[in-house]
């Protein structure tokens, strides 16, 4: 009886200090896993060629907000457009513990090395609006349709004026997208050209996409021609308004046909003016919180749902292409302000 007393007393004894171990150890907070250790964030590194242009500003603001809505660390560098500049804040990023890479490169194929750098570090790369060329280890190309963007200029433009002369300017040469702009729109002009209806009296690439470069270009061409322009074909907004400005300067603001494109605030209120006739709407809103669906995926070693291919120059890149829209003075209110876009106020 005694030794029975004995050993229960002694299997309380340790029941207690099992029971006591037990109160000592902490329950595992919301995010840890249930080995106590604590769950990954994913971070995403995102490289802008620029913030010059009022829709860069709106894409880096969009991705901000829904990286912060997802939990996700977000890591932002500008290069201001310099690529050299873009080299060195990406290797940065390469060195921060990123997850993914988000790269709107300044120069498409210079770019490529640091594709195969993230590449190296097993880091996917998500090429953001503009196309990366040269490179086999791209993972994703997210994107607008850019030649569909070209061919909505290119049919209005020339809808507008199948006859006369013509001045065309394509965008930065380094941007590979200006390439896929300019082919799109020549698919309506040049057939115009060969048929001798089409004179171009000046076709030059903006450097840069600066507006002051496309102001020269225009200025000059009306120079050279007495000012006897008919249509320009300009490839964003920017450089829309800088033609507008050479064409008031000769008094023939609202009386030359001109493209444009990202339909920025300014570019509404010219459409609505009359002096600028139409832009290209490209949803910053989609684009940016695509992207950062994309990187989580990715992240995750999931999947990404695609909807075509695009040429780099390597291999046919996955990509995932949104629609573009055209906006003419006709539904403008209807394409920017109802959808939330822009305000009344930013007609004013």
């Amino acid at each position: 009886m005694v030794k029975r007393s004995k050993i229960f007393a002694w299997m309380l004894a340790v029941l207690m200090v099992v029971t006591l171990f037990a109160g000592c150890s902490k329950p595992a907070p919301a995010g840890e896993t249930s080995a106590n250790a604590p769950a990954k964030k994913i971070k995403v590194g995102l490289s802008l060629p620029t913030q010059r242009e009022e829709r860069w500003v709106r894409d880096k603001e969009k991705m901000e907000q829904v990286a912060a809505e997802k939990g996700i660390e977000l890591i932002v560098k500008v290069a201001d457009a310099n690529m050299q500049e873009q080299i060195t804040q990406v290797e940065s990023l390469l060195t921060q513990g990123i997850d993914v890479l988000i790269l709107a490169p300044h120069d498409a194929a210079a770019a490529a090395t640091l594709v195969e750098k993230a590449n190296k570090e097993g880091i996917p790369v998500i090429s953001y609006d503009r196309l990366i060329t040269n490179t086999d280890k791209l993972d994703i190309y997210l994107s607008f349709d850019n030649v569909k963007v070209g061919e909505l200029q290119g049919k209005y433009i020339t809808e507008k004026v199948s006859e006369g002369n013509y001045i065309i300017m394509s965008g930065a040469p380094t941007d590979n997208n200006a390439k896929l702009f300019k082919a799109g729109a020549m698919k309506y002009i040049q057939p115009l050209i060969d048929a001798g209806k089409i004179k171009v009296i000046a076709e030059q690439a903006v450097e840069n996409w600066v507006p002051e470069n496309a102001l020269k270009i225009v200025e000059a061409a009306l120079s050279a021609n007495n000012n006897e322009v008919d249509a320009i074909l300009a490839p964003n907004d920017g450089t829309a308004g800088a033609a507008i400005q050479a064409l008031a300067a000769q008094g023939l603001a609202g009386k030359v046909p001109i493209t444009g494109q990202d339909a920025e605030k300014a570019a509404a209120k010219r459409i609505m003016e009359g002096t600028q006739s139409m832009t290209i709407f490209k949803d910053t809103r989609e684009l940016g919180a695509a992207a950062i669906d994309i990187a989580i995926q990715l992240a995750n070693g999931e999947k990404v749902a695609t909807n075509g291919e695009v040429d780099n120059g390597k291999i046919a890149v996955p990509s995932v292409l949104l629609e573009p829209k055209i906006v003419t003075k006709d539904n403008l209110k209807e394409v920017l302000v109802d959808s939330g876009y822009i305000s009344e106020a930013d007609l004013k």
